[in-house]
């Protein structure tokens, strides 16, 4: 009988604790997100980053970067800036802006000229070589096999352009110019779903195209509501519209204006396209997304609310 009441002790006791655990699960508070400083703080977090190797200058080398882009170099093509043939330990590095979010938080947007670009994929090359930067030497070439989703591929096909550092680079650090397609860098289909960029300097460079024909342009607003909460006059709020057929990203506002929450936007075509909204407030990141295909004089809502950055990249570059 004792033995009886000391197992229906250990159960009552046990039940307890069950239940104990139960209870402070399901009321434990969901994770704090990060507060920033800055909102280019929070761009400097979320900025892809470069990964670097380290290759044998006398070598034939290739490697493959984080996004998948493979990247094939010959036997002594470097050189120092004073022309000086490079032997040795050489480091490599490359950065890929395949996906939407890391072009928005990279500030790498396919804008040439104030026109919206279709991208195939943007890389930045560099090599250095006991922190001195190198260089390709004349006549050599490197190539750049970049993976890409058929519904990125325009009719038209992709061109090489380099990229120009913007004077303003609060959203795009570079403008995209077109190379001379004449005996220069060139693009090219190496598979089905493979564009293969082939250049004769280390250079920020992609492969892209231009909308054709050309886009029927809408005139329209995009407020910003803020979910429980209000907008304080002096934020900075970064809108793009994310053309869902093609890797296109457009910032509202580039070419037309922002006031008091409200963008006009003159430069977006009637495509499907996702909205895509975030800015710091309080120290806090909030971020939104919107989805519909935008018309002349159509008036759009964008709302926000707190949210993890790193998440909301990542739901960016789904889209």
């Amino acid at each position: 009988m004792k033995n009886l009441h000391n197992l229906f002790s250990l159960c009552v006791l046990a039940a307890c604790l069950v239940m104990s655990c139960g209870k402070n699960y399901n009321n434990s508070p969901a994770p704090a997100t990060p507060t920033y400083a800055s909102i280019d703080e929070v761009f400097s977090n979320l900025a892809v980053q470069p990964k670097i190797v380290t290759v044998d200058a006398g070598t034939a080398n290739t490697f493959y970067g984080n996004s998948g882009t493979r990247y094939i170099f010959p036997a002594n093509c470097f050189q120092t800036a004073s022309g000086a043939s490079v032997t040795g330990s050489v480091q490599l590095s490359s950065a890929e802006y395949a996906e939407k979010g890391d072009m928005i938080f990279s500030k790498m947007l396919p804008i040439s000229d104030n026109e919206p670009l279709l991208s195939g994929g943007e890389i930045d090359l560099s090599a250095s070589q006991n922190g001195q930067k190198l260089f390709m030497k004349p006549g050599m070439r490197l190539q750049a096999n970049m993976p890409i989703a058929a519904s990125a591929v325009p009719v038209t096909g992709f061109v090489f352009f380099s990229g120009v550092a913007n004077s303003n680079n609060n959203q795009a650090k570079v403008n995209w110019v077109p190379a001379n397609p004449h005996g220069g860098p060139s693009v090219s289909m190496v598979t089905g779903d493979t564009l293969g960029i082939v250049s004769d300097s280390l250079r920020v460079c992609n492969a892209d195209a231009f909308m054709h024909p050309i886009p029927n342009y809408q005139t329209f607003t995009v407020a910003i509501n803020v979910i429980n909460g209000t907008l304080p006059a002096s934020t900075q709020v970064f809108a793009y519209a994310l053309y869902d057929t093609y890797k296109g990203v457009w910032p509202l506002g580039f070419v037309g204006s922002y006031a008091n929450g409200v963008f006009t936007e003159r430069h977006t075509p009637n495509i499907f396209i996702h909205f895509v909204a975030f800015a710091l407030i309080n120290g806090k990141f909030y971020g939104g997304i919107n989805s519909l295909t935008p018309v002349t004089s159509g008036r759009y809502t964008i709302d926000i609310a707190e949210v993890d950055a790193t998440a909301f990249k990542a739901q960016v570059n789904k889209l």
